[in-house]
């Protein structure tokens, strides 16, 4: 029990560290060996968990992308439930999960040398595009391309660049997203 206590507190160390430094060099230049230094674990240690700086870097995404995705599950069985309520549960189901990862998202998406906000695009269009075809509605690539790039901008301004709490950020976006709705028609 304490080896795996250890074990996860060296795994926390070591994505803390990376973060850490990103704020400091770009991530070309950040090495296991300041990764080591920041976190203050050995390069053995360092490579019981990870393969290289790369794998670490990943291992922080897709913890962030795999909640993001989840959140991006259907609220409704068949596409014609969809109305105004199930797009704001939708919604909100999304900034749920980015809040919970807020002070990751704001640093990464701050860091354009990552290109985070590319690779959580990407992922969002796939998974929208799975899950339409699991309510039975062909996906429309040029609407989810373009859906997705509004939620992701949305996303980014949301935690780079303003001190919205989460309901404030929710408000926000129903405000965009169904300001020239006059009836109970759907955003997804």
């Amino acid at each position: 029990m304490i080896q795996d206590l250890r074990f996860k507190k060296v795994e926390e160390n070591l994505r803390s560290a990376l973060l850490t430094l990103l704020k400091e060099k770009t991530y070309q230049k950040i090495t296991v060996t300041d990764i080591c230094q920041t976190a203050k674990c050995s390069r053995n240690a360092f490579y019981l968990h990870y393969e290289s700086k790369e794998n670490l870097y990943q291992a922080i995404l897709m913890d962030i992308i795999v909640d993001i995705e989840e959140s991006c599950r259907p609220v409704v069985e068949k596409y014609s439930d969809i109305g105004m309520a199930e797009s704001k549960e939708y919604l909100t189901n999304i900034l749920n999960a980015v809040e919970k990862h807020r002070p990751i998202l704001s640093q990464l998406l701050d860091n354009k040398q990552v290109n985070f906000s590319d690779s959580l695009k990407e992922s969002m269009v796939e998974v929208m595009c799975t899950y339409s075809k699991k309510i039975n509605h062909d996906p429309d690539l040029d609407y989810i391309h373009y859906t997705t790039s509004g939620i992701v901008g949305f996303i980014e301004y949301w935690v780079v660049h303003t001190d919205y709490t989460l309901d404030e950020a929710k408000e926000n976006l129903f405000k965009i997203a169904f300001q020239n709705t006059h009836s109970e028609n759907n955003l997804f």
